[in-house]
């Protein structure tokens, strides 16, 4: 065999055991994948077809150099994003270009399709090869039983008849999804004895498949057959389309969704998923248009997420509150929000360059700050205290208020997250320090919720070194302060 195709199965054998160590494939399908490469590359070399035995896996490179695993879509340590082409960071201190620091994680890529090559065994079916579900054998399980728990009320109640799900989507091989699948379930008792007290039969499920979504959404969720959905908690790795992921890396998105087979019964969807909380009018149509869908916009660390399971006098969007509000009650479900926004998406509609160049060199020493020149705005990378820090664009646009129409206005704007139900209205009014020149708004967005952002206006003409600098920083710490109480992240 040539040397170069010999060394092209290995590579294939690697990314295979690769793709098997993370979770992507099923052990079912990772050694019929390998068998079929053994199979092709004793072939090539004109030799007997091998057995595929356990112990003849290829080892990666990396064996032995396996980072500790970090907690599922928490962002790594503060850095700026990547530079668009020909854009470079300039230091704070002497105006060099500074080395760009590294962006921050991208989203997990989708579960990849069976190779064209490889033949689907007998009861695979099209739709499954579709979606990428590794199914052997026609009604096989993909999940364990067992880690399924029916527990059945502790009283009669609003909640008689009625059943509450705990689904976990956490992929089954991989370390840093079962690490947070623990975290979380030490925070649910309170939760489910409530529940239980009001007379809900609930249902945790530790391997939740596409299968258990479905059922559980149509009113024949397995242990709960009979009993009415009246809601869900699915906690899993989400993705920017909406989709959620599953125990055996299978993705559900709302166009999968039949709203014609969801219980009419179903009263709260929450999603303790990365940015789902952005999609939530898709997913509200596809159950059926009447449940209240909850979600996060944007990713979360593992300590927001374990936050928003533990009750929290001061906050009214935590799970203990969406339980208190509409499992233990008859009353109304919200309608979707029809929320004003600012038109303003200044850097880039409406924002120009101007002079904020010459200006942002004079002050970022001041912030201890980098630099970078976009088409319409400065980026100004802030350092803040512990550790963290925030991006800013810096720009000019016409003022539209009164006594200043038309004029010259410097605008500084940085980025918190996508709003969503899970975002508490205290968190963007309450305690975010006294005057200022920041104030929060919310502003049209690429996706179906508007943004969260902080904005500061100071007249052009009128603004000296020592106001920008405030201005920049002022606005940084207070879309900081916000990221840090939403999200935890710092994305930035």
């Amino acid at each position: 065999m040539p040397e170069s195709s010999k060394s092209s199965f290995d590579q294939q054998l690697a990314e295979l055991e690769t793709e098997r160590q993370v979770g992507r494939i099923t052990a079912f399908e990772y050694q019929a994948r390998k068998k079929q490469l053994l199979a092709r590359r004793a072939a090539a070399a004109g030799q007997p077809v091998p057995l595929p035995l356990a112990d003849a896996r290829p080892t990666p490179a990396s064996w032995g150099q396996r980072p500790a695993p970090a907690a599922p879509d928490a962002p790594a340590a503060a850095q700026p994003p990547a530079p668009s082409s020909g854009t470079v960071w300039q230091s704070s201190s002497r105006g060099w270009p500074g080395p760009m620091p590294a962006s921050a994680p991208a989203t997990p890529a989708p579960q990849p399709e069976p190779p064209a090559d490889t033949a689907a065994p007998a009861g695979w079916k099209e739709s499954e090869r579709r979606r990428g579900v590794k199914r052997w054998i026609e009604g096989a399980r993909q999940d364990d039983p067992s880690a399924r728990s029916v527990l059945a009320p502790l009283s009669s109640g609003i909640g008689s008849g009625k059943a509450f799900f705990f689904l976990f989507g956490f992929k089954r091989h991989a370390d840093a999804d079962q690490k947070m699948l623990q975290a979380e379930l030490q925070h649910i008792d309170d939760d489910i004895e409530v529940l239980r007290k009001a007379g809900y039969t609930v249902v945790v499920d530790q391997q939740a498949t596409r299968d258990d979504f479905v059922a559980t959404i149509a009113g024949k969720g397995e242990g709960a057959e009979g009993l009415v959905p009246a809601g869900f908690y699915w906690s899993a790795h989400g993705f920017e389309d909406g989709g959620i992921e599953c125990c055996d890396a299978d993705v559900i998105r709302p166009d999968d969704i039949d709203p014609t087979t969801v219980s009419a019964g179903l009263r709260l969807a929450i999603f303790g998923a990365c940015y789902v909380g952005s999609r939530s009018r898709s997913w509200r149509k596809a159950l059926g248009g009447r449940p209240l869908v909850v979600g996060w916009g944007r990713p979360v660390t593992i300590d927001r997420a374990v936050d928003f399971l533990d009750p929290d006098p001061e906050s009214e969007a935590d799970l203990d509150d969406l339980i208190r509000r509409y499992l233990l009650t008859d009353a109304p479900l919200p309608t979707e929000r029809c929320l004003g926004v600012s038109p303003i998406e200044a850097a880039a509609v409406g924002g120009r360059l101007g002079d904020v160049p010459d200006r942002i060199q004079r002050v970022v020493g001041k912030l201890a700050a980098q630099w970078r020149m976009q088409d319409r705005c400065i980026e100004v990378f802030v350092p803040l205290e512990g550790g963290r820090s925030h991006i800013a664009k810096v720009f000019v646009v016409d003022g539209t208020e009164p006594f200043c129409e038309g004029e010259p206005m410097l605008a500084v704007e940085a980025d918190v997250g996508e709003l969503s139900a899970v975002v508490d209205p205290a968190m963007l009014l309450g305690g975010l320090g006294g005057v200022g020149y920041a104030r929060v708004m919310l502003v049209k967005s690429t996706t179906e919720e508007p943004r969260i952002v902080a904005q500061g206006f100071l007249p052009l003409a009128r603004v000296r070194d020592q106001d920008l600098a405030a201005l920049v920083y002022q606005v940084c710490l207070v879309a900081d302060t916000l990221e840090s109480r939403i999200f935890g992240g710092n994305m930035r």
